[in-house]
């Protein structure tokens, strides 16, 4: 099964797929094909030879890391160089990110795709009743209401790739 994760490293920013591909090539590890950002998607061994290493094959070469778990994700030590990874809920932080500056419009300020609408201009809504979903970071994010009222207007179609900071749907 895939997972999508969020990962800011020194606080920047990165989309990880990682899908379990099985046993390593070596038999001691677990082989993952792992996607950073828009990259290729590449195959990599890893195994945990002790709580605080990660050790990784990839591409014919070797690499031993120092992994301590924290409350937002891990402290990892690789060439001697330290780094704090956090790991961010997309879905959290998509819907987080969706609310906006005023109370009449749903917006988002992460980039994305419109995937469905979910209303039309003159349908009544509740407050935090989805209205629009928009898939960013390769995850589905249903974006709600903020207050009850009318819908005026729709600004999308599906399909739409959006900017941030877009507003999709008005309220009356």
């Amino acid at each position: 099964m895939k997972r999508a994760f969020l990962v800011a490293i020194d606080e920047e920013e990165i989309s990880i797929a990682v899908t379990p591909a099985g046993k390593g090539p070596t038999g001691t590890g677990t082989a993952y094909k792992v996607q950073v950002g828009d990259g290729p998607v590449r195959t990599v061994d890893a195994a945990r030879p002790d709580p605080d290493t990660l050790s990784l094959l990839l591409d014919g070469r070797s690499w031993e890391a120092g992994l301590v778990s924290t409350d937002d994700g891990f402290e990892v030590e690789l060439l001697g160089i330290r780094h704090i990874a956090v790991v961010i809920d997309p879905q959290r932080k998509a819907l987080r990110m969706a609310t906006a500056a005023a109370a009449d419009v749903v917006a988002t300020a992460m980039p994305g795709r419109v995937v469905r609408i979910l209303v039309a201009k003159g349908d009544e809504v509740d407050k935090g009743v989805p209205v629009i979903v928009i898939e960013a970071m390769k995850m589905e994010n249903e974006l709600t209401a903020p207050r009850a009222g009318t819908v005026s207007r729709v600004r999308v179609a599906v399909g739409d790739q959006v900017e941030g900071k877009t507003v999709l749907v008005e309220l009356a």
